[in-house]
């Protein structure tokens, strides 16, 4: 089995200085947002663009100062194929699910609704669905999932001390409640009310929760940031959203088992690989007391390809 440690040099502070440069990014971009919601197409997507590689760019420069590399997150090159092959067996069983749910409950379903319900992010775009599609896949899912559970959620657990369950339950559901509080501003900008914004922080950090476990479970951002895209669009040939009762009820409870069985088969299949290796988080930053008897002996896995 594979192991690694992961060892982080920014202590506390940089965790810190992380969530107030996102807040302060995020706060910062609402008037901007409210200036170009009438503006072009292209000036609208590349503003929504702009935000997502600044906050990508903070990052970054947190994870350099812990010295830690992209790839030790699940960002390398190997995990890339592995991630694309089986987010498309999870779109195509997904697929299979809505079909076989809609012809038993009398819902339709087709081809057709794979364009139908395709959001539309701006419009005055060419191909603007595939630009949606573009959008939310390789901009939005993997930006945030990069940051909140890439970087976030993995120093938590490495200022906690150690890989326990409990410490590692804690650490998602901080990168959690951090990942929804980031939805308040575009709530408040969407014109939503307190109550609206509320429910905004609690469904997003309810999702974060699974992302979380998601990428505790096969330590690959790759595969968690498509099926964050995946939830943001969901290009399906059914249209489950309008569904009810126990359609809906069967559908959603086949979305947890399919996306867990996806997760726990990855982890199976490269549990004796480097994809899903045993990592250990560490702070250097923590005191030699509460380091006593639990320090690493292993070297330090940073870098990046």
């Amino acid at each position: 089995m594979s192991r690694r440690t992961l060892t982080f040099r920014g202590g506390t502070r940089t965790a810190v200085g992380f969530v107030v440069a996102f807040a302060l990014l995020l706060t910062g971009a609402m008037p901007v947002k409210r200036a170009v919601s009438d503006a072009s197409g292209p000036v609208t997507l590349a503003f929504r663009i702009s935000v997502f590689v600044l906050l990508a760019g903070i990052a970054l420069a947190a994870l350099r100062r812990e010295g830690i590399g992209i790839a030790d997150l699940g960002l390398s090159s190997r995990h890339l194929l592995p991630a694309v092959a089986t987010f498309g067996g999870v779109w195509v069983t997904l697929n299979l699910l809505g079909v076989g749910v809609a012809a038993t409950t009398g819902n339709p379903w087709g081809l057709g609704f794979l364009r139908e319900t395709t959001p539309v992010l701006v419009a005055g775009l060419p191909a603007p669905r595939v630009t949606t599609l573009l959008f939310y896949f390789l901009v939005v899912g993997m930006v945030e999932e990069f940051t909140m559970r890439g970087y976030l959620q993995t120093k938590v657990v490495a200022l906690l001390g150690d890989d326990t369950r409990p410490r590692v339950a804690l650490g998602i559901l901080t990168a959690s409640l951090v990942f929804g509080l980031g939805h308040v501003p575009s709530a408040l900008v969407a014109g939503a009310s307190v109550r609206g914004a509320f429910s905004a922080v609690a469904v997003s950090a309810a999702s974060g929760v699974a992302f979380g476990v998601l990428y505790e479970t096969t330590r690959n951002l790759y595969f968690v940031g498509l099926l964050h895209g995946l939830g943001d669009t969901w290009p399906l040939v059914v249209d489950w959203m309008n569904w009810s009762g126990s359609a809906l009820g069967a559908f959603l409870l086949g979305i947890a088992g399919i996306y867990l069985g996806a997760a726990l088969a990855y982890r199976y299949w490269a549990l004796d690989t480097d994809l899903t290796p045993v990592i250990r988080r560490w702070e250097s930053s923590r005191s030699a007391s509460a380091a006593e008897g639990a320090v690493p002996t292993e070297a330090p896995g940073s870098g990046s390809e």
